[in-house]
C-alpha cells in the first residue's frame, strides 16, 4: 500500500521531533523498505496499518513479521518505544496480550478516561481520535492508560513508561484523517461510526489532541 494512503503517516510526530531538535527516519515495510536494524536509532515509533492481527493470514505477512522481529528486539533493549493503532496492537502482542476483533469497530471521536494506575500526564478525561477494527487486552505487567467505551484498553504503558501503546491517534490532523478517508471512506454511520462531515467538522478537536500528544511524547521520551 503507498505511504500516500496515510496509515503510517507521522503527521504531527514529524513535526513535534523537528521542534524539539530531533531527528528521525522512517520506513515503510507495506511498501517494501528495509527496517532498521537495532543499532541505527535511540527510540522506536510503530505506526498504524490496515493488516488484522486476529486472523490467520497475519502470521504469513512478511511486513508483520520484520516489524515483529523489531519490535521483540527494542523491548528487550533500554530503548523509548511507541506504538500507535496497529503499532500498539503489535507491542501488547509481543508482551503476551490477546489481539481480537472490535465488538463495535471504532472510527469516530469519543472522550476517554484516565485510569488511576495512569504514568503520564493524561488529563482525568479527553477526547481523541479512535480509528481501529481490533482491540488488545492488558499485558502483563503493563499499567492502563486510558479507557472508553467499547475500548476497554486505550493504551497502556510498560517498563516505568518507557513503552507506551496507543489504541487511538493524538497524532493525525484534519488533512491526514481526509487522506484516510479518501482511501477507506466511512461505513454506514451506526455504534461507532461517524460520517465524515462529523470527523471533519471541528478542526480544534485536532489542536486539543495535538497539545495531547505533546504532553504524551514529553513524558514517553522522559522515562
Amino acid at each position: 500500500m503507498p505511504r500516500s494512503q496515510g496509515w503510517q503517516d507521522s503527521v504531527r510526530l514529524s513535526d513535534w521531533l523537528v521542534g524539539m531538535g530531533h531527528s528521525y527516519n522512517t520506513s515503510f515495510p507495506l511498501d517494501g523498505e528495509t527496517l532498521p536494524g537495532i543499532d541505527d536509532f535511540q527510540a522506536l515509533v510503530i505506526l498504524d496499518g490496515p493488516q488484522p492481527l486476529s486472523g490467520a493470514e497475519s502470521a504469513q505477512s512478511q511486513p508483520l513479521r520484520l516489524q515483529r522481529k523489531l519490535i521483540r528486539r527494542a523491548l528487550n533493549s533500554n530503548r523509548p518505544v511507541l506504538g500507535i493503532g496497529l503499532g500498539a496492537r503489535l507491542i501488547a502482542e509481543q508482551l503476551g496480550a490477546i489481539v481480537s476483533p472490535a465488538v463495535v469497530p471504532q472510527r469516530r471521536w469519543a472522550t476517554l478516561t484516565r485510569s488511576d494506575e495512569c504514568p503520564v500526564g493524561l488529563p482525568a478525561e479527553f477526547e481523541t481520535l479512535l480509528w481501529h477494527e481490533e482491540i488488545c487486552g492488558l499485558p502483563e505487567d503493563c499499567e492502563l492508560l486510558a479507557s472508553g467505551e467499547h475500548t476497554p484498553i486505550a493504551g497502556f504503558s510498560w517498563d516505568a513508561g518507557r513503552v507506551l501503546a496507543l489504541n487511538f491517534h493524538p497524532h493525525l490532523d484534519a488533512g491526514a484523517t481526509r487522506d484516510r478517508l479518501r482511501h477507506h471512506p466511512a461505513p454506514n454511520e451506526g455504534r461507532g461510526v461517524q460520517s465524515e462531515d462529523t470527523l471533519l467538522e471541528d478542526p480544534k478537536r485536532f489542536d486539543r489532541q495535538a497539545a495531547l500528544l505533546d504532553r504524551l511524547l514529553v513524558d514517553w521520551l522522559d522515562a
